[in-house]
């Protein structure tokens, strides 16, 4: 990605283990009604203005109407100590080179180039082996009152969407208002 990302920078400075939660905006099997084309604009439009605010290089994407099965892929990626790469390679995937990042393919890809074994990859998504835990997170978070992502925790302290360093130094440190 072209740019620092606040957290990864913070993670590194702070070494800090970052700890990844699994939750869909649109969850698999709900099918979520056509948004009119000034909601869609405006959506556009929000991510371009990301894309500039932090410069990082971010594009609109609407192949991925779902993103069970990558989470499912970051949890086997997890398992092996890829989870941050597996994450960066997804992200890059979905916001820059505009891939279904639900497509087991795609995914499969993406665990080959970071070093996991395609073939067990493929199976864990085929079998399912993680889908409960991501279901599990998903609720967790549902739970917790988070509906939207980026969401980021700190003990009993937690922010939601997109923040600058600033103000995950200050989650962080504890001074968050």
């Amino acid at each position: 990605m072209i740019g620092k990302v606040p957290l990864d920078q913070l993670a590194k400075e702070r070494n800090i283990e970052v700890k990844w939660k699994a939750f869909e905006l649109r969850p698999e099997g709900v099918e979520v009604p056509p948004k009119p084309p000034e909601y869609m604009a405006r959506a556009k439009a929000g991510v371009e203005a990301l894309s500039k605010q932090y410069g990082i290089e971010m594009k609109w994407n609407d192949k991925s109407p779902h993103s069970r099965l990558a989470l499912e892929g970051a949890k086997f990626a997890e398992e092996y100590g890829k989870g941050n790469v597996y994450h960066d390679k997804v992200f890059a995937a979905q916001f820059q080179q505009q891939k279904n990042i639900n497509d087991r393919n795609v995914l499969v890809d993406i665990a080959t180039e970071i070093g996991l074994d395609p073939e067990k990859f493929r199976e864990a998504l085929e079998t399912r082996r993680y889908r409960s835990l991501v279901i599990q997170e998903h609720e967790e978070a549902r739970q917790m009152g988070i509906t939207g992502i980026p969401c980021f925790i700190v003990g009993n302290r937690g922010v939601m969407g997109v923040q600058s360093y600033e103000s995950l130094k200050r989650l962080l440190d504890g001074t968050i208002e």
